[in-house]
């Protein structure tokens, strides 16, 4: 998910996640920030970004404070792209999942497979 902030940061017009997080007083503002870019119809950005900014639940897992992102991160920052893309199938509850598979799409340009 560090991937994606940073993706997302330099799509919002910043270097990267801590440039944004350094340059917003507060997360709902970066939140408000992306939901405007992603939703601003631009040549330059990838439809599958376009795709997360319609589903708020899935930014706010993105870029607010949460539980799947923390478990997330430590497995994340050791796994590649296909075995996380397994780990997001695996998620039992339905809306994380929805969530993470927009996420991961965003970000890898693909569907996580098993």
């Amino acid at each position: 998910m560090d991937i994606g902030r940073d993706q997302l940061a330099v799509i919002c017009g910043h270097k990267n996640w801590k440039d944004w997080k350094a340059n917003s007083d507060r997360r709902d503002e970066i939140l408000n920030s992306a939901l405007t870019q992603l939703k601003t119809p631009r040549d330059d950005l990838p439809l599958q970004w376009m795709a997360l900014g319609s589903q708020l639940t899935a930014l706010r897992r993105l870029l607010l404070p949460n539980q799947v992102r923390s478990r997330g991160d430590i497995a994340a920052h050791v796994s590649d792209p296909d075995l996380m893309g397994q780990s997001v199938l695996a998620l039992t509850e339905e809306q994380e999942r929805k969530d993470m598979i927009a996420i991961f799409q965003a970000i890898y340009g693909k569907e996580p497979v098993h």
